[in-house]
């Protein structure tokens, strides 16, 4: 049976792990980040590769902008720690993964 992630995280203005390094497990196949919140000023920044998330320098996702990333003709998922960081302290991401 495959372990499925359905869940919501909090972003503030501190990086903040919002997946974690999957090398070492059964790998990850699929990864969709949306993010949620609750004002178009709450734009969060995703960093690939664990490294500290800053704003505005990575991949930048507006209010329902989607980060997507999976398995498909030999390309393997990023498998590495996503790191995030929001402009405010009011940031919401919606996280599947599997």
């Amino acid at each position: 049976m495959v372990d499925v992630r359905n869940d919501t995280q909090a972003v503030s203005t501190t990086s903040v792990e919002v997946a974690i390094d999957q090398e070492a497990r059964d790998g990850r196949r699929t990864i969709i980040i949306r993010n949620t919140s609750p004002n178009a000023i709450d734009i969060i920044t995703l960093n690939l590769g664990g490294r500290i998330a800053v704003a505005g320098s990575g991949i930048v996702l507006r209010q329902n902008d989607v980060f997507i990333d999976s398995n498909d003709s030999g390309y393997i998922c990023h498998q590495n720690q996503i790191m995030a960081i929001c402009k405010t302290i009011n940031g919401t991401l919606s996280i599947m993964e599997r």
